[in-house]
């Protein structure tokens, strides 16, 4: 098992379901597991994201937290971070019995000036958005390549869709400006994932987007206030 000053490598164990190694800007997503580390405390609550970014900060928490013998609770947003928390021995909680101390979470757009972000390219946006909601404050962290100057500026919005409504909501979604969507696959709650382009993203189009029967969640954060966003250049401490 590596330490917190080494390059983490999937030869270290088999059961990880990501490839370690094959990790696009692993070093950099490296450093930025290890600007949260020493927020990991014993007896803490904490709320695991999704996501490459993610993944790498929860193994290093993970060899945190055996190298300490800490004892901590983890709510995962995703069943790769639920193995990933697991195999370090981390004990699972979950939104109803536990109460969140913070949380921490990657994305695939952060618009810095505003705390905006497109998340849910990894599936798990509904969940995100639920430890989100329920966490004091939650630690984004992106490398430069996810940093924007307005939101949709590379990535689509990802929506998560109950199946039976997947034509009704894709119509709705024009109305609000789509003009592009396309039908990506299924969440790991077995519901359907569309991925949609605006040419033009105000912060009304989360709730808009959310009032559509049929609509379970998108991957539109914004307008949330206990969101820190964390980049390479921060000196977060």
């Amino acid at each position: 098992m590596s330490n917190n000053n080494s390059s983490l490598s999937s030869s270290q164990n088999s059961s990880f379901t990501i490839d370690l190694d094959k990790i696009e800007n692993k070093e950099a997503k490296e450093a930025l597991a290890q600007k949260v580390l020493n927020k990991v405390k014993d007896g803490q609550t904490i709320g695991f994201g999704s996501g490459t970014t993610s993944y790498i900060t929860a193994v290093k928490i993970g060899e945190k937290v055996q190298k300490e013998h800490l004892n901590i609770t983890a709510v995962p947003t995703s069943n790769e971070i639920q193995k990933v928390c697991e195999h370090y021995g981390i004990k699972i909680g979950n939104l109803i019995e536990n109460e969140l101390d913070w949380a921490f979470d990657g994305a695939d757009e952060a618009e810095f000036t505003n705390k905006w972000l497109i998340k849910g390219k990894g599936k798990a946006m509904f969940k995100e958005k639920l430890n989100i909601i329920a966490s004091p404050i939650t630690y984004i962290l992106v490398d430069n390549t996810k940093m924007v100057d307005y939101l949709g500026q590379k990535c689509k919005v990802p929506i998560e869709v109950f199946p039976q409504a997947l034509k009704y909501v894709s119509k709705e979604l024009e109305k609000l400006g789509a003009t592009e969507i396309t039908y990506r696959g299924f969440t790991e709650n077995n519901n359907g994932i569309l991925d949609v382009k605006f040419d033009k993203i105000e912060k009304r189009l989360e709730k808009q987007v959310k009032s559509i029967t049929g609509v379970i969640e998108s991957g539109l954060f914004l307008e949330y206030k206990n969101i820190e966003i964390i980049s390479e250049t921060d000196d977060f401490k």
